[in-house]
Order: structure tokens, then sequence, then C-alpha cells
């Protein structure tokens, strides 16, 4: 069967699209990564274009999908990089599911206005909500042995969504919320090591 004609729409910036674009080139399955910017965005939102009106979306043979969970999971299908396995897989939708509730705060202080609302949401953050999803995908690793992933014993798209959610909490670009949050998890640093390397060795040029 022979792969659909892929075109995946998000802003020219990582986000929500960058686990879907890693799991895409990983699997060596052509697709077109196409960029907007935030006016095109809100032609495209005004137009009914988007089905729930976000991004990124697929097009997949000219069929817009919708929500990026999806969409990275029907990535990492044809990327060979979903498990068969039902119970694997639900290992991984938990993951997956785990990681968007661990980012709802994030967002919501990206869009508070409030410069004291948005420092306490902050504080919140690094204080609290992020050392308790910390220590929650800890036990996940630990619980999955030395193999150096979140399920099974090789990369998933739970890897790849974790990592780059991870990676945000902690690159220093959330004012309030230091790097060094990371610090007291070693066996998440130790995994967020092994997937960066996994990641890198396997990342093939986006081929349209």
């Amino acid at each position: 069967m022979s792969t659909p004609s892929l075109t995946l729409v998000y802003f020219p910036f990582g986000g929500r699209a960058a686990p879907i674009r890693d799991a895409l080139r990983i699997g060596g399955v052509a697709f077109e990564d196409k960029h907007v910017d935030f006016e095109t965005f809100g032609a495209m939102k005004a137009s009914g274009e988007l089905p729930f009106g976000a991004v990124p979306i697929l097009k997949v043979d000219g069929k817009t999908i919708s929500q990026s969970t999806a969409i990275l999971r029907y990535a990492g299908k044809l990327a060979g990089l979903y498990p068969s396995d039902a119970a694997q897989a639900l290992r991984v939708d938990e993951a997956m599911d785990g990681v968007d509730d661990m980012m709802l705060p994030m967002g919501a202080s990206i869009r508070e206005e409030d410069a004291g609302r948005k420092a306490a949401m902050r504080q919140d953050m690094a204080e609290s909500t992020i050392p308790a999803n910390f220590a929650r995908f800890e036990k996940l690793i630990r619980d999955n042995g030395s193999t150096g992933f979140l399920v099974g014993d090789s990369l998933t798209i739970a890897d790849l969504k974790l990592l780059h959610s991870v990676d945000k909490l902690t690159d220093g670009s959330l004012d309030g919320i230091p790097p060094s949050v990371i610090e007291p998890f070693a066996a998440l640093k130790q995994w967020r090591d092994n997937v960066r390397a996994v990641r890198e060795k396997r990342l093939q040029p986006v081929a349209a």
C-alpha cells in the first residue's frame, strides 16, 4: 500500500508539530512541511479551513485532519514508532496524554496578560506542577527498566512528545522557570540524553 500524500501545516517553529515532524523524518515518510505565519493562520481560521480552529493540521491526500496528538499517532504508525501490541499502545497513549496535562499550565501562562498573575502562575509551575509531573514520568521511566525509553525497548512517539515538552520547560525561555527544575530527576535526565542521541542518529532529511 502506497503512502498517501501528506502536508503538515504549522508555524515555522517546533511547538506541537515538533514530534510529528520528527516521527515522519525518522520513519523516512515523505511529507511537505508547510509553514504559515500568524496572519495566514488567522485567515485560515476565519475561513473555517481548520476543523478545530487550530494548527497543526495534516492534509492526507487533500483531506484535512486536525488535533496534534491524533496526527502524531498516525505519523507514528506510518513511521513504525507506535506499537502494534494493544497493551504497549495503551502505555504510549497514557504517556502522551500525561504530556498534554503537564503542558496545560504553560499554555495558560503564555496567554495570561497580567504580569502579576503570570509571575504567580510561573512560580507555581516551577515549584509545584512541573516537579510533580516530572516525578510521574520519572516513575514511568524507572518502571520500564533500563531500556532508556518510556515504553518497551525502543523509541516511540511518546518519547518524542515528552522530549520536546521537557526541553521547552527547561530551556530557559519561560520567565520564572529555571532550567535547573529538572536537576532532582536523575532517571528523567538520563532518559532525555538517550532519546536525544537516538533521535539525532535516526532523523532523516525532509522528503516531499
